[in-house]
């Protein structure tokens, strides 16, 4: 692994720039403005060929402006630049605004290596997340936090080899470019943010989310073709107050027994439950999870050396921990605590390529459900170490785990949550391109949406397969008056709150 040669500040003709102490020493090249010698009519210019002389990898420009080819080519792999919106039907900036403007549900943004055309790029990363519909602040800030790593990631993929990206295909921006807002568009979009936070209010007053757990008789590989899937047999419902989500199950001896995340609004926290019976689904409470105790849901099941393991999610306890069978369902015993100090959610084990994988989303403001962290492995207990590339993926539409990978006719296949219009929306399978100790790529393979005519129209977040069959969850909406009672209640303190600053 080489040094990757970057660090190099540079500035528009003007006086050397003030630098902070952490970049005390950087050496300043001084270009000149766009009708100078940057001009590709008139050669290379004194400050391209010392450009050029430095002997970097890359140059990071912030300039929105046109660039000759020379200057294209001074450094090894180019010149990159963020850009925003997806260049499908968003270009341009203020980042965010538009997307927050027009009610758009996911917003992106891109890194680029810049080409001769300004209407062409090669992506070298990008990431989509849901769009923070109240306030345009808020989504810039998160899309922000999401790029400003990224240059620093593609140094890391290139230190490893990892640079098949900048040989692949450009890409031709759709949209057109956007420009700054004017006032009265500003004032519209204060308006509209203004109108989506009565019905945001509203909906959390009276329409509540209740997860439910069905079977399907078929194999998960039949997810693949949609069109051809068998109907969903649900447990019956619970209690208006409660809902059954996550489930992942075991058949043994022809009989099924599902492991499952049971939830109460009475006091916001779920619990693991066993329920060995379609027909009279009587739960036991299972004993497992860190103490003192946390929420809990996803009890990941797999068998592996012999012996029955889970790992339930715990991020309120920031690890991820593996547990072992003391007795089958209801009693677990941890065996390994595999990665701690970070706030996992939905942490999906698995084997493929010689290795053990982690796979998991950081629940962050923000960020949860949109980043993909990867962890792999030897042995299943560790140590574990993070992908180079960590985040490796950055798209709420695709990116949550929901359920176990597999593999059909030699393919890779990785069930992943759609969280970009309501959280749990349905299940984007993904085909697994790569996956290495040090890359990472996939691509969306087909949607599976949530029976629309069924019982649970609103949601599907989770396919898991237990022998034949194929464990899935559904939502629906309904109002719960005991979660009506605690955002009453939040909304009223939060009022008398800020009544009470004001005042003082």
């Amino acid at each position: 692994m080489r040094e990757v040669r970057a660090l190099l500040l540079l500035t528009l003709k003007g006086p050397p720039a003030d630098l902070p102490k952490s970049l005390v020493g950087v050496q300043q090249i001084l270009l000149p403005r766009p009708a100078a010698a940057d001009d590709a009519s008139s050669g290379e210019s004194p400050a391209v060929a010392q450009l050029r002389s430095s002997n970097l990898d890359f140059v990071l420009t912030f300039v929105d402006r046109p660039h000759s080819p020379q200057f294209l080519a001074a450094a090894r792999y180019g010149v990159w630049q963020f850009q925003f919106g997806d260049w499908t039907r968003y270009r341009g900036g203020p980042a965010g605004f538009w997307e927050v403007y027009d009610g758009e549900s996911v917003s992106g943004a891109l890194l680029t290596r810049v080409l001769p055309s300004r209407d062409t790029v090669i992506i070298l990363r990008d990431g989509y997340v849901r769009t923070a519909a109240l306030s345009y602040t808020a989504n810039r800030n998160n899309l922000l936090a999401r790029v400003t790593r990224w240059p620093a990631q593609v140094c890391v993929d290139i230190r490893h080899g990892a640079t098949a990206r900048f040989s692949q295909n450009a890409v031709r921006g759709a949209a057109r470019v956007r420009n700054l807002p004017t006032r009265r568009e500003l004032f519209t979009c204060r308006c509209r943010i203004g109108a989506r936070a009565v019905a945001v209010a509203w909906r959390s007053l009276f329409r509540h989310d209740q997860w439910n757990v069905g079977v399907v008789e078929q194999p998960v590989a039949a997810f693949l073709n949609p069109q051809k899937r068998a109907p969903v047999r649900w447990l019956p419902a619970t209690k208006r107050a409660e809902l059954r989500a996550d489930p992942f199950g075991m058949l043994r001896d022809g009989r099924l027994t599902i492991l499952c995340e049971h939830f109460s609004y009475h006091d916001h926290r779920g619990f693991i439950v066993a329920i060995e019976s379609m027909s009279d689904p009587h739960s036991v409470r299972v004993a497992i999870g860190p103490v003192p105790a946390v929420h809990m849901s996803y009890p990941f099941l797999l068998e592996a050396d012999e012996r029955m393991l889970c790992i339930p999610e715990t991020s309120a306890a920031q690890e991820i921990s593996l547990y072992a069978s003391e007795r089958f369902p209801d009693r677990w015993t941890k065996v390994a605590t595999l990665v701690t100090g970070v706030a996992i959610v939905d942490a999906t084990l698995f084997h493929h390529g010689g290795h053990w994988w982690l796979a998991g989303s950081e629940d962050a403001a923000f960020g949860a459900n949109c980043e993909l962290h990867l962890w792999y492995a030897q042995s299943i207990t560790g140590p574990w170490c993070a992908h180079p590339g960590n985040p490796v993926k950055v798209d709420i539409r695709s990116t949550r785990p929901a359920g176990a990978p597999f593999v059909q006719d030699g393919v890779l296949y990785r069930p992943a949550q759609d969280c970009s219009r309501t959280y749990g929306a349905r299940v984007i399978i993904n085909r697994v391109l790569t996956l290495t100790p040090s890359d990472f790529r996939e691509e969306a393979f087909v949607a599976v949406d949530p029976e629309r005519a069924g019982p649970y129209p609103n949601g599907l977040h989770t396919l898991s397969q237990a022998g034949n069959v194929t464990l899935i969850d559904g939502k629906r909406f309904i109002f719960v008056p005991a979660e009506f009672r605690r955002v009453l209640l939040k909304k009223l303190a939060s009022a008398f709150k800020r009544s009470r600053q004001r005042a003082t």
